[in-house]
């Protein structure tokens, strides 16, 4: 196969190779050895931020050949696979967020890495999953709606037996926060390998979003952190691309290691997010809920600056706007 020759000799594969790639991949009637060593071969090459741009559109027409686009919407999420077992940090920063103002439509799944992914602790708060179809509807009433990756991509489900064999991580685990069925204005993406966050800019940037930005947190994470230097890379159509650190301390938050940012199954992470939605929680996971609020509400055009972001964060959950947004998405009809 032409592909998987190009690719072991690590040739970088132009838009209709990478056509090819995916269909192959997603396809019915490739036999899994082959789908394994195209996958293995393209991990070991490693994707260029060309490949990559190019695949996310590849995978985003597989299901939505006319993207939808909500306007003003962002998507606060990250690519998992850190480590560190942290509570569900962008989820319970995305009730703040929308109790902020902005429309949030973000992207989740089921636990790959840790104890509760986005959905499982969904699940434990009774708060429903959005069907792609509902979203507007939804977001006009609420500011916020949670849409589940298995849904919106069924077709992944063709990846998944390739997926459970190889032992690394692949470049479809940076491709789920990117490939939200909704052509976003905003978002911000957590990403705990570094190396990536430059290609990942790139083609946030070429997707067309008006700002964006892309962190990986001190010591690995991907969500913003409290324990050392951030470092962020801002996508903006009007300025491009830069990079620069945010350290907590700079926007008035403590310092505080990884470890206390530690969570556990999806009840006791319901506890946690509830503790800080209702203002009871002031622990350093109520400020790290605040420093990633911050750069959303900053990314979403909200606030002029990141530090404006934390205090219009504090407000809406010391004001108890975070708590009814938690109750406004729980009552939502199924």
């Amino acid at each position: 196969m032409t592909l998987l020759k190009d690719l072991i000799q690590h040739q970088q594969l132009n838009t209709s190779q990478i056509e090819q790639f995916t269909t192959t991949l997603l396809s019915d009637s490739t036999e899994l050895a082959e789908k394994l060593a195209l996958l293995t071969a393209f991990t070991m090459k490693g994707a260029t931020a060309d490949e990559l741009y190019d695949l996310s559109r590849a995978m985003i027409r597989t299901m939505y050949p006319e993207q939808p686009h909500l306007t003003d919407s962002i998507c606060v999420c990250g690519t998992g696979g850190d480590g560190s077992n942290s509570f569900n940090i962008s989820t319970t920063v995305a009730f703040v967020v929308a109790a902020a103002g902005a429309k949030v439509v973000k992207h989740g799944n089921k636990s790959v890495t840790s104890q509760s992914g986005s959905v499982d602790i969904l699940q434990a708060l009774d708060v429903p999953i959005t069907q792609v179809t509902d979203v507007s509807q939804q977001v006009a009433s609420t500011n916020l709606a949670f849409l589940n990756a298995t849904n919106t991509y069924p077709i992944m489900r063709h990846l998944q037996p390739v997926r459970q064999q190889l032992p690394v991580p692949t470049v479809f685990n940076l491709l789920g926060p990117i490939i939200n069925p909704f052509a976003l204005d905003y978002q911000v993406m957590g990403v705990y390998d570094k190396t990536k966050m430059q290609d990942i800019a790139e083609t946030l940037y070429k997707l067309g979003r008006q700002r964006a930005l892309v962190v990986h947190g001190a010591n690995g994470m991907d969500e913003a952190t409290l324990s050392g230097d951030n470092v962020i890379v801002e996508v903006n159509q009007d300025t491009g691309i830069r990079t620069y650190t945010l350290n907590a301390n700079e926007v008035g938050l403590r310092y505080a290691e990884d470890t206390e940012l530690v969570g556990g199954t999806p009840e006791e992470n319901k506890e946690i997010t509830l503790g800080i939605l209702k203002g009871k929680d002031m622990s350093c996971r109520r400020d790290v809920v605040l420093l990633n609020a911050g750069l959303a509400l900053y990314a979403a055009k909200r606030v002029e600056t990141i530090e404006a972001g934390v205090t219009l964060a504090r407000q809406t959950i010391d004001e108890g706007h975070a708590y009814e947004q938690y109750e406004k998405n729980r009552s939502v009809a199924v």
